[in-house]
């Protein structure tokens, strides 16, 4: 899937707070995306017949293993999130100030890593819209035919 780096942003997160809000803006994400994913699976179920009829099966079993990747690759995320919030609480209490340029280098490769999480599940999602998109015309135009 796609990879990349963060843009350097103009402001530089430079105080502990903000990168806490920023950590949990990423739990939010991809929270809301494990919600996404659990709809896309239904998506694909409710349409099973038409894809097992057309020749986009094989490609709508890759994309549900895709989420399921995906899934796990979150849940991973989630918990290295939490890490990270640990350190960033020890950090607010002056417990680890001789640590902070670590922790601020974890916190952008995480930064990285939730990154392209979203961007490869937005792409799963585009593919998935795609086929289902495709299916429900494919069925619109067999029903006007058969009518």
């Amino acid at each position: 899937m796609k990879s990349t780096t963060p843009e350097k942003s103009k402001e530089p997160c430079t105080s502990i707070e903000e990168l806490y809000k920023k950590t949990q803006d990423w739990v939010a994400e991809i929270e809301f995306i494990k919600i996404e994913q659990q709809f896309l699976k239904e998506l694909l179920a409710e349409h099973i017949i038409e894809l097992c009829e057309s020749d986009n099966f094989n490609k709508a079993k890759l994309l549900l293993k895709g989420i399921d990747h995906e899934s796990i690759l979150g849940d991973d995320l989630l918990i290295s999130i939490d890490d990270h919030n640990v350190n960033l609480s020890l950090l607010l209490e002056n417990i680890y100030l001789k640590r902070e340029a670590n922790f601020r280098n974890n916190h952008k490769l995480i930064e990285i890593e939730v990154i392209n999480y979203i961007q490869n599940f937005r792409y799963i999602k585009e593919q998935i819209y795609e086929l289902v998109l495709l299916i429900m015309k494919n069925n619109k135009n067999h029903h006007m035919l058969s009518n």
